[in-house]
């Protein structure tokens, strides 16, 4: 799924009486739709020390629809189009200025699929591999940075169900490389999700999503290591059995080399 935030869990609010998360794979013929938008801001910056400081704006707006579909019981294929709003304020470095930057098209196409190889009572394993095709290109402009290069997701999931203070409840940790073309470095990815049903319609979400770069890239938008940590926190809402709607918000709590993101995050999920 998408660098920013994995809130399409295939069945993290199924049934009522669920709760599951994103390693269990979709039942065969049975599928789940998830329309999530993401707006983000920005005009500070963690330092490589881990310090604050004040940068250029960067504002985003995604737009992602989520499509899952059970080829089998233990085989689940995934796509996921984008549509993605950048926009970079004015900054000068020495004698360098930088004009403002817009970006508005294709964000990245993800396509892939999620495999079980292990199962038992309340608990599951699985992996998942997604290709990224970039929609944007670098020759439009810098707002597209990093985002025009083609990636591979390759992610190893575990769930697990129970009850925490007699509420039916998941934890779901993920554990994933990162391999991208061109210039941006590989990543190691961490996200876990913990969902607690505190009522028949209501699911709680606690959600961290980790990102830590193999080192340096090339070029001078890269040429550095970087590491940045965000935390979501949100509910979910049954409005049927098939329909829910989410709300969240999300925000990088530290980082190194990376700007310091705030934001909300809002979604339908449709199940068939």
């Amino acid at each position: 799924m998408t660098a920013a935030l994995v809130v399409a869990l295939p069945a993290c609010a199924l049934w009522p009486d669920s709760a599951r998360a994103g390693a269990w794979t979709q039942k065969e013929s049975q599928g789940s739709a998830f329309l999530q938008t993401t707006a983000t801001w920005s005009s500070a910056a963690f330092a490589a020390d881990g310090s604050l400081f004040t940068a250029r704006s960067y504002d985003k707006v995604s737009t992602q629809l989520f499509l899952e579909y059970g080829a089998s019981d233990w085989l689940t294929l995934l796509a996921a189009p984008e549509l993605l709003t950048i926009k970079t304020g004015p900054a000068t470095f020495g004698a360098l200025e930088m004009p403002a930057a817009r970006y508005s098209g294709f964000g990245y196409q993800e396509i892939g699929a999620r495999f079980r190889f292990g199962e038992g009572a309340g608990w599951i394993v699985s992996a998942q591999a997604v290709l990224r095709i970039p929609g944007a290109r670098p020759s439009e402009g810098p707002a597209t940075v990093g985002y025009g290069d083609a990636e591979v997701d390759l992610r190893l999931m575990a769930g697990l169900s129970f009850a925490l203070f007699g509420y039916p409840a998941f934890l779901d940790i993920e554990a994933a490389q990162r391999l991208r073309e061109g210039a941006p470095p590989d990543e190691i990815r961490i996200d876990a999700t913990l969902g607690v049903r505190v009522a028949p319609d209501w699911l709680l979400l606690l959600q961290s999503f980790n990102v830590i770069s193999e080192g340096a890239g090339q070029g001078p938008d890269f040429d550095f290591s970087y590491a940045y940590y965000k935390v979501q926190v949100g509910g979910m809402y049954d409005v049927t059995p098939r329909l829910s709607l989410m709300l969240a918000g999300v925000s990088t709590w530290y980082a190194r080399n990376a700007i310091q993101e705030n934001g909300i995050v809002g979604g339908m999920l449709v199940r068939y």
